[in-house]
C-alpha cells in the first residue's frame, strides 16, 4: 500500500473515534441532567409529603388543646389552610415550610367510623420549578 492512502485511512478512523466519543459524551450529559432534574421532583415530593403530616400533627395538637375553638371547633366539617404568608381569618401562618410547598390544605371530619373521633387529613400543595 502507498504511503497516502494509509495516511487517509488512519484520518478516518480519528474521526470516527472523535464521532463516537462526542456521541457518548452527549448521552451521558443527557442521563445526568435528567437525573438532577429526577432528583429534584422527587425532593419537592417528599418536602411536601412532610409538610402534609406536619400539617395533621398541627391539626391534632389544636383539637387535643382545644385553644383556639373559633378556628378549630369541635364539632363540623371544615378545612383550614397552611401557607408560609398571607392573611386571613383561621389560616395558619408557618414561615418554616420548604419553597417549593406554596399551601398545605387540613380537613378535619365531623365524623369517623370510630365513635367519639375526628378524620383529619392533610394535602400539600406544591410546584416544581425545573
Amino acid at each position: 500500500m502507498p504511503k497516502g492512502s494509509e495516511k487517509g485511512m488512519i484520518l478516518f478512523i480519528v474521526i470516527g473515534v472523535i464521532l463516537v466519543v462526542a456521541a457518548l459524551s452527549t448521552v451521558i450529559l443527557r442521563i445526568i441532567s435528567n437525573q438532577a432534574r429526577l432528583t429534584h421532583h422527587q425532593v419537592s415530593r417528599i418536602q411536601a409529603q412532610y409538610a402534609a403530616k406536619a400539617g395533621v400533627i398541627y391539626a391534632l395538637d389544636k383539637l387535643r388543646r382545644n385553644d383556639d375553638s373559633a378556628c378549630w371547633p369541635d364539632s363540623g366539617t371544615y378545612t383550614r389552610v397552611m401557607r408560609p404568608s398571607g392573611a386571613g381569618p383561621c389560616v395558619v401562618l408557618e414561615p418554616a415550610l420548604p419553597l417549593s410547598v406554596t399551601q398545605v390544605n387540613i380537613t378535619v371530619n365531623d365524623t369517623s367510623e370510630i365513635p367519639g373521633t375526628r378524620k383529619v387529613s392533610a394535602t400539600a400543595v406544591f410546584t416544581y420549578n425545573p
